[in-house]
């Protein structure tokens, strides 16, 4: 006979067999439950692990990825700012080009309409100048005739 862990007014209790056999069988129970525990916490502990590592990874290609864009975007907008200024240059040589060439045109527009009037004069001179000879002509004729 044993003793127990029970004890009553501090003194010890003599506990049956049956009982002892019970509590034998409570206890290896309760060691197999904690020993299933044990390993289901040591499986799901390995599965987190796992998972914080495919987190990890995973983190750091999506970083790694945004980094990569960012240049990327950088990079396109650098290009941009480039072609966007070298399109201004170009728009402003045209503009130049472009007021020269009407300058140019609106001076020969005006020698056209001097160069007309003074041509206008010069039939009007000449048209007058054959009205003045057709008179002298007939002048002479008649003092010819006379």
């Amino acid at each position: 006979m044993g003793c127990t862990r029970l004890m009553l007014l501090g003194r010890p209790t003599l506990a049956s067999p049956i009982t002892m056999v019970k509590e034998q069988a409570d206890w290896e129970k309760y060691q197999e439950l904690l020993v299933r525990q044990a390993k289901e916490f040591e499986k799901a502990n390995a599965a987190f692990a796992e998972e914080k590592a495919k987190f990890d990874t995973d983190r750091k290609s999506e970083e790694w990825g945004r980094e990569g864009l960012r240049g990327k975007l950088r990079a396109a907008e650098d290009l941009l700012a480039k072609e966007r200024a070298d399109w201004k240059k170009i728009c402003a040589k045209d503009n130049d080009r472009m007021y020269a060439a009407r300058a140019k045109i609106t001076e020969l527009e005006g020698n056209v309409a001097e160069l007309t009037g003074k041509v206008e004069d010069m039939q009007a001179a000449k048209e007058h100048v054959e009205v003045d000879l057709a008179d002298l002509k007939a002048q002479l004729s008649v003092k010819d005739k006379d």
